[in-house]
């Protein structure tokens, strides 16, 4: 672990594979088609970009707080997106019937939280650290950040699909600057992807520590971390 620079404000922090994993241990997409196998529905081959389409709307056609009534009709109208966009075959009504189970694969069920991510959020906030999350994500991902028990800690939640612009491009990092009000060198970005959260960060200014969970990382001469509970400590002793 290196040490870093002092004068940090706010921390900035990546998404997948920083705050969630897949509950599965498979990506939503691989799990979506084991599911239609195994129900004998045939559909197109999946591409990560139908994640983008199905979602479009979720930013502002669904809210956490929906009444039970209102979440189902979504549910129903996401599984129809799902189908059309993959190109199902199945009968009129089939989709309907299984609303219900794809938003269980493809929503925020579908993630776990790393262990060490409520206690650090915790201990951030504690020490007056505004948060934010710079993610490559569908649109919506405030409403997941919500559903998985942290999106209240975060003063910002940036989603490429909502900003038209996707990491490395520093482009996302200094929106979430300028939402801060800060300067970039003085946001830590911390995310588990060298390209695109490493290079993409320090391209736009800001410090930034590479997360390693289940890697090592000594080629690259660059501060990391194992655990996201090293995060406090890091600060410490910049």
């Amino acid at each position: 672990m290196h040490p870093v620079q002092g004068g940090i404000d706010a921390v900035s922090l990546d998404f997948y594979g920083t705050l969630v994993h897949p509950r599965t241990g498979s990506g939503r997409g691989a799990t979506l088609m084991e599911y239609l196998k195994a129900h004998e529905l045939k559909s197109d081959p999946w591409e990560h970009r139908v994640l983008y389409d199905v979602f479009a709307r979720h930013g502002q056609d669904y809210a956490p707080e929906a009444s039970d009534a209102e979440r189902e009709r979504y549910l129903v109208d996401f599984a129809r997106r799902v189908f059309a966009r993959l190109g199902v075959e199945a009968p009129p009504g089939a989709a309907d019937a299984h609303a219900r189970a794809i938003w269980q694969l493809l929503g925020p069920s579908s993630l776990a939280v790393f262990p060490d991510v409520t206690a650090t959020l915790r201990v951030l906030q504690q020490a007056g650290y505004p948060l934010v999350i710079i993610s490559n994500w569908q649109c919506g991902l405030s409403h997941f950040s919500v559903e998985l028990g942290f999106g209240k800690a975060f003063r910002h939640v940036l989603a490429s699909a909502e900003l038209g612009l996707a990491k490395p491009d520093p482009a996302i990092f200094l929106e979430a600057a300028r939402r801060l009000g800060l300067p970039p060198g003085q946001i830590l970005h911390v995310g588990d992807t060298y390209d695109d959260d490493f290079e993409g960060a320090t391209a736009a200014g800001f410090q930034a520590v590479l997360l390693c969970r289940d890697r090592v990382a000594e080629v690259l001469n660059v501060p990391t971390i194992t655990t996201l509970g090293a995060l406090a400590e890091l600060l410490r002793s910049g």
